[in-house]
């Protein structure tokens, strides 16, 4: 079951990166349908961490991707080349604060380059994996939510702060996170994986890392979705409302 699922994944997933392979950058939204697809990885990983990938890796095969390209480059791979130390920065410097290594879920490159509303320029970065697993017989949704993004999102945003004078307008982050529910009654299904979004401008993004802006306010000007194994395919858009 577990190789069918990855296989699956993969198939999808190369599809989605021959479409990437063109001239023209996906819009954000159709990059985080993308990873959201790799959400199952979750629940393969949960007992083992076979799943995971370390950022030394990821750099690893991002290298060799750079050190292979074509002298016909695609749009993606421009990108890559011109923004690779900063991005190599955040692999390097991202973490959050509940887990000690930041590991990611993905079977290919956990980042894309893309647009925002088919004009301005941005980059997706998902598959970041929050090293806690929420009750909810203890707490709510909502309150699952608002630790889940003070606890591992926000803090990874400031692993952007190479990121200046930079094309790049956008910046979309993922993070998988798993529930369980112990309640009577409630389907004994085990870890529930969940994938939580933002989308932010990147000046807001930097403006929140110096202290200009709160996370309230970075909330205010920003998108959130969040997702399960049942809306996976869709996006989401869910308000968070922290104080």
């Amino acid at each position: 079951m577990r190789g069918i699922l990855i296989t699956i994944i993969l198939s999808v997933s190369l599809v989605a990166r021959a479409q990437i392979h063109k001239n023209e950058l996906l819009d954000i939204k159709k990059c985080i349908r993308i990873g959201q697809l790799n959400l199952p990885l979750y629940t393969l990983n949960y007992h083992d961490h076979s799943q995971e990938q370390d950022v030394n890796s990821i750099i690893n095969e991002t290298e060799k991707h750079i050190d292979s390209l074509p002298k016909i480059r695609t749009a993606g791979d421009q990108m890559l080349l011109k923004y690779f130390a900063p991005l190599r920065h955040f692999f390097l410097t991202t973490a959050n604060k509940t887990s000690v290594a930041t590991n990611f879920l993905s079977i290919d490159a956990p980042y894309m380059f893309c647009t925002y509303n088919d004009t301005a320029t941005a980059l997706y970065l998902y598959a970041l994996k929050d090293g806690d697993v929420y009750d909810l017989s203890k707490t709510t949704d909502h309150k699952i939510a608002v630790k889940v993004l003070t606890d591992c999102l926000l803090p990874a945003l400031k692993a952007l702060d190479e990121f200046k004078e930079s094309d790049i307008k956008y910046v979309g982050l993922s993070v998988y996170y798993g529930c369980k529910d112990a309640r009577d009654g409630a389907p004994k299904t085990g870890v529930a994986p969940y994938c939580m979004t933002l989308i932010a401008r990147l000046s807001d993004i930097q403006q929140y890392n110096t202290g200009i802006l709160t996370a309230k306010g970075l909330l205010a000007v920003s998108a959130t979705y969040i997702c399960d194994m049942d809306s996976h395919l869709e996006l989401s858009k869910t308000q968070i409302n922290i104080e």
